[in-house]
């Protein structure tokens, strides 16, 4: 906007062949001058669209519909149990590969994420809770995926050697200041050059959840995800048999590389089709299960309730030289046991 009108201005800026040899510097100065007005307007503009971008994020994680519920319940001293008591459950697999999500962009479910004229599930911390309408993309009025990678997409890669183990008790129905659910959980995997990874957990129990209920760290038998408001919408709405989050570890072939982290683990009905691609709502199928290990690229803030962007250390290597910001482990090959009581 600055230096159009500088450079009408300043025939000698084309420097036509009776210019002088004192012209020359005094249009070169102007072309300067006029680069680095409109450098400094570009950078004015980029912090003011960077700035309305935060303060826009901020209200949206203000705005979490959630906070009310979990207000109510963060403090509870003495969570009531489970109606029919509290109930056991195993899931290993021994043998047998993974498939492990890598970086994609999403396509956005009009069922969960609505339409650009009404749209859905856009409070929170984006990627946790919700997604904001400027990260998705639109075409002939409808959204179309997101403009940016994430662990929730069509791509993934099969990995062999994957093994895991869970034994969990939900006790404690809701979320509170204390919990006495369960959860022991291990799972590894290798990769084609032999190097292992492997997630430990759960050190400490989420017992209330910052942005979104965990029912005392441990849930059985309830929807997750898509419309739910249980977990990000990015991953389509599922029957969840059982799921936890908790503290814990990321491991490298034996050693530790990233501590402490939260695991998400969900037996769920099954949430992928063709070629391995995430399924939309209307594409899930309930009469099988898979499990799911979620190691997410977010951690909670201290003293807040609200979430940061916080990549994962683990030590994976991906084609282009980067390193995988997080761990999304599917295992298939299970076998699953439960009971009532302890």
């Amino acid at each position: 906007m600055i230096a159009t009108p500088l450079s009408a201005r300043s025939p000698s800026l084309s420097s036509p062949p009776h210019t002088t040899g004192i012209a020359r510097p005094w249009a070169v100065g102007l072309a300067l001058l006029a680069s680095a007005l409109l450098l400094v307007g570009l950078a004015d503009t980029a912090q003011a669209q960077d700035k309305n971008m935060k303060k826009m994020l901020m209200q949206l994680q203000e705005m979490n519909q959630a906070d009310g519920y979990l207000e109510a319940h963060r403090n509870v001293e003495n969570p009531p149990e489970l109606l029919g008591g509290p109930i056991s459950f195993a899931v290993e697999q021994s043998s047998g590969g993974v498939f492990v999500g890598l970086p994609d962009q999403r396509q956005l479910d009009s069922d969960v994420f609505g339409t650009p004229e009404m749209p859905l599930a856009f409070t929170g911390t984006p990627g946790v809770t919700g997604v904001p309408v400027p990260f998705r993309e639109v075409e002939n009025g409808q959204f179309t995926q997101l403009d940016r990678n994430t662990p929730f997409g069509n791509k993934s890669t099969a990995m062999p050697n994957g093994s895991m183990m869970l034994k969990a008790t939900d006790v404690t129905a809701t979320d509170a200041a204390t919990t006495e659910d369960q959860v022991k959980f291990k799972a590894s995997w290798e990769d084609p050059q032999g190097n292992t990874y492997a997630v430990r957990c759960c050190e400490m129990l989420s017992s209330a959840g910052p942005e979104f209920p965990t029912f005392g760290g441990v849930v059985t038998n309830h929807l997750l995800h898509g419309f739910s408001g249980v977990g990000t919408p990015l991953m389509p709405t599922e029957y969840t048999y059982a799921a936890f989050w908790g503290m814990g570890a990321v491991l490298k072939n034996g050693e530790v590389v990233d501590r402490p982290r939260i695991v998400h683990g969900m037996l769920t009905e099954y949430v992928r089709k063709e070629g391995y691609e995430l399924a939309s709502d209307s594409e899930v199928t309930p009469t099988r299960k898979h499990f799911h290990l979620m190691v997410a690229p977010f951690m909670p803030v201290q003293g807040e309730h609200k979430f940061e962007h916080d990549n994962v250390s683990t030590g994976f290597e991906l084609p282009n030289g980067k390193e995988l910001p997080f761990w999304h482990v599917m295992f298939e090959n299970l076998n699953i046991e439960s009971q009532r009581g302890e």
